[in-house]
């Protein structure tokens, strides 16, 4: 079995704070990916003697060597005394004879120089630094890289690239994020300069896997599509009080429930946007090839769902924050807020496919918990805070899921190539499959907020009554099916307008035939115009066509909307323009486009406000 020394130089006396947390996060990070594939040597203070013995006794079986630390031109200072970056190399050579070594970092001072003899030597990759770094960044830059190999699945160079940003993060001088990801043999010169983390290496293709350690030939776990997820899902249905699951439940206890069974209830209870991509995963019961088995097909699809899974959350947020505005709980948004108004809205559909939207919501949330007397129109969002370690697992599974979203995304404006090596992906699928249970197993509380569309409000009003009441037309939005239930809800208080909304409450049945709800007012908050439903412009319709918002084209003054469906494929965008014209038979239709096009009007002007300066 292949070996990964971790080593730190630091003082058990009075250990560097930086350098410990380092250390931590790196060797918790190995050990919670690793599936028997590797083992993990640490060395929490490394001095001369633990390193030699610990490449005495794994001889040519290293695949990683990381050192963290004080570190000089052509020696790294270990906790008792400087090593020799030369015996170093000579050390790891047998690993890299071997075939066994894959990669090494030296993540301290000024290691550029050694990076030639270990090159020289066979090291088929080194990480390296041309000058000083500060602590922080450094501690950043080696925990967030270990990450992105191991949570992430990252390449080398992947992970590399995106640990360097999040470094940068903690610096004020430039890190080399800009500079060119391919450096073969461009090694730092003598004169010490600005801090610069280097990727060195003599052949590009060294760079371009994953450099954990894998068992040749060891077998996949049993793999059956689907049961991991159809159980996760229908547990946190029960677990969260749903009836319809509930009731299943009770059912098997006395008898078998096959799976479909199952899913046809998961799928009658979670918002269309979320239970039709769902059910493009289910349809390997029925025969979809492409999704039977661990593979290309089926991982897109994975990341396609939690994506719109994901997305369906941020807009969310996104309109709580424009419905504060609207209903002037808040004044003034902070620049912050507005800034991610306007890159949001400034997308273009395919970075907005891969844009990370649990990124997005953490920042929503964040000021929205700084307001007084605001809740969360979703209270459950106040559960998956970030800081509580009980939401650890669901986190790093939304980590996860977002790098495979953005290495299998093939739509419109994709950029082409191969991204995943083909043989990585049956395992990649099926642990991708693994962590959309445990994101689903949290999502479990969707089934309490009803998707619908509003499509037409008409006021209930006689002469001899005293009260009006006002009768929505809605379509219900809570299946994976084309073809929605068509309700009508009768309240004292009508919505402000057509559009798709959330609500949060049921109302009692008023007609069973006439298929009428009645009470006083509801709870809901309004998707649109982020979600439409296309079809609320068609007079006759009793169907509905729900799309989202993919980008604004200011050259023509139209806006692109994304199928639910099939959201990645450019056939199916739906354009609408402001300045389309009707015929005189289309009045109707005409009033309720253009209501929509002022909305997104209304929201372009809200999202880009901070670039718009006062009169």
């Amino acid at each position: 079995m292949k070996k990964i020394i971790i080593a730190f130089a630091n003082l058990p006396q009075a250990p560097l704070q930086s350098v410990t947390e380092e250390d931590e996060g790196i060797h918790n990070t190995l050990i919670a990916a690793n599936r028997g594939d590797y083992s993990v040597h640490r060395e929490s203070f490394a001095t001369v003697s633990n390193i030699n013995n610990a490449f005495s006794t794994y001889g040519a079986e290293i695949a990683i060597f990381h050192y963290a630390g004080h570190a000089g031109e052509q020696s790294l200072l270990f906790t008792d005394q400087a090593a020799s970056g030369q015996g170093l190399a000579y050390l790891l050579k047998p690993s890299a004879d071997a075939g066994a070594l894959r990669l090494v970092i030296l993540n301290g001072c000024s290691t550029g120089a050694q990076v030639d003899q270990l090159l020289a030597l066979g090291v088929p990759a080194v990480i390296a630094t041309s000058a000083a770094v500060n602590d922080l960044s450094a501690r950043i830059f080696g925990v967030e890289f270990f990450k992105n190999v191991c949570t992430k699945g990252m390449s080398i160079r992947q992970a590399f690239d995106a640990a360097l940003k999040s470094a940068q993060l903690a610096s004020q001088v430039p890190l080399g994020v800009d500079a060119p990801p391919a450096r073969d043999l461009n090694l730092p010169g003598k004169t010490p300069r600005e801090p610069f983390w280097g990727l060195f290496f003599n052949n590009a293709a060294a760079v371009d896997v994953n450099p954990l350690p894998s068992e040749p030939n060891k077998p996949l776990p049993p793999y059956e599509p689907n049961a991991q997820l159809t159980q996760a899902l229908f547990n946190a249905l029960v677990k969260d009080g749903n009836l319809p699951a509930k009731q299943i439940d009770d059912r098997r206890q006395t008898e078998i429930i096959e799976d479909n069974m199952l899913q046809k209830t998961i799928l009658d209870v979670l918002p269309h946007p979320i239970a039709i991509q769902l059910k493009t995963l289910f349809a390997a019961e029925y025969g979809a090839e492409g999704l039977k088995q661990p593979g290309i097909k089926r991982l897109e699809q994975i990341g396609r769902a939690f994506h719109i899974a994901s997305e369906f959350m941020g807009i969310i947020m996104i309109s709580q924050l424009w419905e504060l505005k609207i209903t002037q709980k808040v004044e003034n948004l902070p620049d912050e807020m507005m800034e991610l108004l306007d890159k949001y809205f400034g997308l273009s559909i395919a970075d907005r496919s891969v844009y990370d939207y649990s990124a997005l919501i953490r920042s929503i949330r964040k000021y929205i918990d700084s307001l007084a007397d605001v809740q969360y129109f979703v209270s459950e969002l106040s559960t998956l805070r970030d800081d509580d370690p009980q939401n650890q697992p669901f986190s790093e599974a939304c980590v996860f899921l977002q790098y495979i979203r953005s290495v299998t995304y093939t739509g419109f404006g994709a950029a082409g190539g191969q991204k995943v090596p083909e043989a990585e992906v049956p395992a990649l699928c099926i642990r991708a499959e693994d962590m959309l249970s445990t994101v689903f197993e949290r999502l479990g509380f969707l089934h309490r907020y009803t998707l619908t569309s509003i499509q037409n409000i008409r006021i209930n009003k006689y002469r001899h009554d005293t009260l009006t009441v006002f009768d929505h037309q809605v379509v219900k939005l809570m299946n994976s099916n084309a073809s929605h239930e068509i309700n009508y809800y009768l309240l004292a208080h009508h919505l402000d307008n057509s559009g798709v909304v959330l609500t949060k409450q049921m109302l009692p049945v008023f007609n069973v035939e006439r298929r009428q709800y009645k009470g006083d007012s509801l709870e809901f908050l309004n998707l649109s115009p982020l979600v439409v439903d296309v079809n609320t412009f068609e007079s006759r319709s009793d169907r509905s066509n729900l799309v989202i918002f993919g980008q604004y084209q200011p050259a023509d003054d139209t806006y692109v909307f994304r199928t639910v469906p099939k959201p990645d494929e450019p056939l199916d965008h739906v354009r609408i323009n402001i300045n389309r014209r009707f015929a005189r038979n289309e009045q109707q239709e005409q009033g309720r486009y253009e209501a929509i096009c002022q909305q997104l009007i209304a929201f372009r002007q809200f999202a880009q406000q901070a670039l718009t300066p006062a009169p």
